[in-house]
């Protein structure tokens, strides 16, 4: 356990972060915990102090013997030019100065650096906007955040595709919608999505989706003066609810909404054992562009370990049925670092994989969610975690090139594996723009169903107070039950977030 005792709050969160890239899975914990739970004191083996003034930052990190005593393990000083609370000037110093603090005494480098934030690439996005060329946009992740050159470069190439695809979007006038399904056939080992197993659910799938209808009908009222161009339907898995359920449902999202303006129309086929050909032959009739066929491993004895109750053959399977329905635009989701998995298992799944040639591939770096299944039994699998994740990711990229697959995409989560990456790779033209734009944050993307999420762009002048750009956030509630209760107050939350006359 660490104590992290700062003078001021206003760093908090780039302080624990930066703990955490070097110390993952160590709780955090502030002075004032021990006037609720004394007994902590006796678990701290590190102590972190950052001492900040308008002069200098000053950051020590102690260990911590049995008895208590503090020994200065490392230190850092970096000079502060006026106002230590000015954010814009203070936390990339500060976090590339703990980053290097930390990666001298623990003898680790982060491929990422310093950077945290989940959305690398709009750092370069934004360079570019500016006008900046690849290679200065590379000095600068490699100057401001210590990133290596790899790393870099993988960020500038996404980059250069969102941008392209970004300018071919009227931000203001086009919108996304997501769909949120929460039923699978059982839950995996490292889920943390909300999700209800189909078999217990079954019953109540007809009254989920009338009041997904009924949210749609409001949506679709209040956002016909802008143009949809994005429909993704994720989870859960999708295909886990049946062939009527799934024909119901694209009936109800043609009746609502005007399709013509369309772009990608995308599915979660999800796991191949709910993936059959009758649930295939209803999405490409009413017109689904893109599915997701996600078997996350090729690897038998690790889809047993992760609690997916299907196998190799049938991600075969289900791939030549979704061929047979007339589909020629199939994203595979791969996971790395699974338990048990080396870079010599992910190179069985890819070579499998080359096989079945999708025309995207979206791969995982492995995040240890607190809520999932994997964290609460961390004891029974700490030994199976390899620590080869970014060789894994080699291979990916390796195979990815061979395949004719491009990054387009590329995100982080909190708790990933290596502190690395997730990226999707697509073949040119076939990159999904759902993916793009709501790591982007550049059109509104409404999200119905329980769990979901909306994000909306107010922009300045939208709401007659706003000077910059910000995202609000409206959320459904979780649990299917209370969604289906309580799908009137769901509505009404959209009503008081939509701001625009």
């Amino acid at each position: 356990m660490i104590l992290l005792i700062q003078n001021i709050e206003d760093y908090n969160n780039d302080l624990r972060v930066s703990l955490q890239a070097f110390y993952g899975g160590e709780r955090i914990v502030v002075p004032e915990i021990f006037d609720k739970k004394p007994e902590l004191k006796a678990e701290i083996d590190k102590v972190l102090v950052a001492d900040i003034d308008d002069n200098r930052i000053n950051i020590e990190l102690y260990s911590v013997a049995d008895g208590g005593e503090r020994t200065l393990a490392c230190s850092t000083q970096i000079p502060v030019d006026g106002d230590c609370r000015d954010k814009s000037a203070v936390r990339n110093p500060l976090k590339l100065a703990i980053y290097n603090m930390l990666s001298e005494y623990t003898d680790r480098r982060l491929p990422w650096g310093s950077l945290t934030g989940i959305r690398p690439t709009k750092i370069a996005v934004s360079y570019m906007e500016a006008g900046m060329t690849s290679e200065d946009i590379i000095g600068n992740y490699q100057e401001i955040y210590g990133t290596s050159r790899e790393k870099a470069e993988l960020a500038v190439a996404v980059a250069d595709r969102e941008k392209k695809i970004i300018d071919s979007v009227a931000e203001e006038d086009e919108y996304c919608l997501y769909i949120g399904i929460p039923f699978c056939p059982t839950r995996c080992l490292y889920c943390s999505f909300t999700s209800y197993p189909i078999a217990v659910y079954k019953n109540k799938v007809d009254a989920y989706l009338d009041a997904v209808e009924k949210e749609m009908a409001y949506v679709a009222e209040a956002y016909s003066g802008k143009r949809l161009i994005s429909i993704y339907v994720g989870g859960g898995t999708p295909s886990s609810i049946s062939a009527e359920h799934m024909d119901r449902l694209c009936s109800m999202i043609e009746k609502s909404f005007d399709l013509s303006q369309v772009r990608e129309f995308t599915i979660e086929a999800g796991r191949p054992d709910s993936t059959t050909f009758d649930k295939l032959e209803v999405m490409k009739r009413h017109g689904v562009t893109r599915i997701s066929i996600n078997p996350q491993t090729m690897n038998e004895e690790t889809l047993r370990t992760i609690g997916r109750a299907h196998t190799p053959e049938q991600t075969v399977i289900a791939m030549e049925n979704a061929r047979r329905a007339g589909f020629d635009n199939i994203n595979m989701d791969l996971i790395v670092g699974l338990p048990g998995e080396d870079t010599d298992s992910v190179e069985n799944t890819l070579r499998q994989v080359k096989e079945l040639s999708p025309e995207s591939l979206t791969v995982h770096t492995l995040a240890i969610k607190r809520a999932a299944n994997l964290n609460i039994e961390m004891d029974k699998y700490r030994d199976t975690l390899k620590s080869d994740i970014d060789s894994q990711l080699g291979a990916v990229t390796r195979a990815a090139a061979e395949m004719g697959l491009d990054p387009y995409y590329l995100y982080r989560q909190k708790n990933m594996t290596g502190n690395l990456e997730n990226v999707g790779y697509s073949k040119p033209g076939l990159e999904c723009l759902y993916n793009i734009l709501i790591m982007e944050e550049r059109t509104d993307i409404i999200g119905l169903g329980a769990g979901s999420s909306s994000k909306l762009v107010v922009r300045p002048g939208h709401d007659g107070v706003t000077e910059g750009t910000r995202i609000d956030r409206i959320e459904n509630c979780k649990s299917v039950d209370d969604y289906i209760a309580r799908i009137d107050e769901m509505i009404e939350r959209k009503k008081a977030g939509f701001i625009w006359d």
